[in-house]
């Protein structure tokens, strides 16, 4: 069996979503996050740098803390884009002319860029997708985490990102949906 087969990663350490200093509420739903920029720290989670290769893990903390409401979360609807942008520019751009849609599983092309970036092949790989924030129906207190991974300039300074997570509050006479902004 291969050396990496057997090697365990370590878990990004979760926390209470309102605990971090990116974050936004909403109808009983706060999601947390906190992007993961140190080449160390990327070391230890992921066994590679992602930043040279120019993506941000971005890690991800959506709570619901309502006693009766569900939400949804889908990841295909989350988008990204540099905060000097502004708000009502995200806004107005089709799903074909968003800045960009986050996660590696809905960036095919990216996916497989970032894949051959990584040289140290499958074990990294399985790990990173592993880790990834999926979509899921949040039940009345339940929580959910995972990372979604920015596209970012390599060199130079990191400009400001904008996340606009879309979800819907599930209720019995129509659903709701609502936009969560973080920008870090």
């Amino acid at each position: 069996m291969p050396a990496y087969a057997q090697q365990k990663f370590a878990d990004y350490p979760a926390r209470a979503a309102d605990s971090y200093a990116v974050k936004a509420e909403n109808t009983g739903l706060i999601i947390g996050a906190q992007p993961v920029e140190d080449p160390k720290e990327q070391k230890i989670y992921f066994d590679t740098e992602l930043a040279p290769r120019g993506f941000i893990p971005v890690f991800i903390v959506i709570e619901n803390r309502s006693k009766e409401d569900s939400f949804l979360f889908d990841k295909s609807a989350v988008t990204w884009g540099p905060d000097e942008a502004g708000l009502s520019n995200l806004e107005v751009r089709s799903k074909a002319e968003r800045p960009g849609v986050v996660g590696l599983s809905l960036l095919a092309p990216t996916t497989f860029i970032v894949f051959a970036k990584i040289n140290s092949a499958s074990h990294v790989q399985q790990n990173i997708v592993k880790k990834e924030l999926q979509s899921k129906t949040l039940s009345p207190l339940a929580s959910g985490n995972g990372f979604l991974y920015i596209p970012a300039p390599k060199k130079g300074p990191r400009p400001k990102i904008h996340l606009r997570i879309p979800v819907t509050k599930l209720s019995a006479e129509k659903p709701e949906t609502f936009v969560l902004d973080l920008v870090f």
